[in-house]
């Protein structure tokens, strides 16, 4: 359920989500990036927990609205561009990150640390999943309408997500 709740009210992991989604082109498309944003995020998830990898939260979080803010300017700038894996992979790795910054707060007990690992991961993968299977129809529908003042909702849209990207990251680096 903390894998769950972290995903609908981190906002930062959503607007991102929704950003590359914005340059997805087809289903396939938008499965290999959540692919690869999952995998990606998983590792880190798993070498932060374990204390293997540690980074400064301060540089996690602030990269973390770096990576929105330049997901959401490619949308902005380059309409038809098609979000590549690497990039998704890449962030994963520093979005995940963010969600140990979640568990190490929690303190787990050793004791049961890989149940715990797993079912929080499991609760941030339903909860993407589920923002997926919402957002992208609804993007697809917006890109396939004609009516001009329609056309204006998904640029309209990242220039917002971009204001929240700069907001945020002014915010956790400063």
């Amino acid at each position: 359920m903390l894998g769950l709740e972290h995903i609908f009210t981190g906002y930062d992991h959503i607007l991102f989500v929704i950003s590359l989604l914005f340059g997805a082109k087809t289903i396939k498309n938008i499965l290999s990036l959540i692919t690869a944003f999952t995998i990606a995020h998983s590792i880190t998830l798993v070498l932060a927990t374990l204390e293997i990898v540690q980074l400064p939260g301060r540089f996690v979080e602030s990269a973390i609205a770096l990576s929105i803010i330049y997901v959401v300017l490619i949308n902005i700038f380059d309409k038809d561009a098609k979000h590549h894996p690497w990039l998704a992979f890449g962030f994963g790795l520093i979005h995940g990150f963010g969600f140990a910054g979640i568990l190490s707060e929690i303190r787990l007990d050793g004791n049961h640390l890989a149940t715990s690992l797993l079912s929080f991961n499991i609760g941030i993968e339903l909860g993407q999943l589920l923002i997926v299977s919402l957002v992208f129809p609804t993007i697809l529908w917006i890109k396939k309408l004609t009516l001009k003042h329609i056309k204006w909702v998904i640029p309209g849209t990242s220039v917002a997500i971009l204001a929240f990207g700069l907001v945020c990251f002014i915010q956790r680096a400063f």
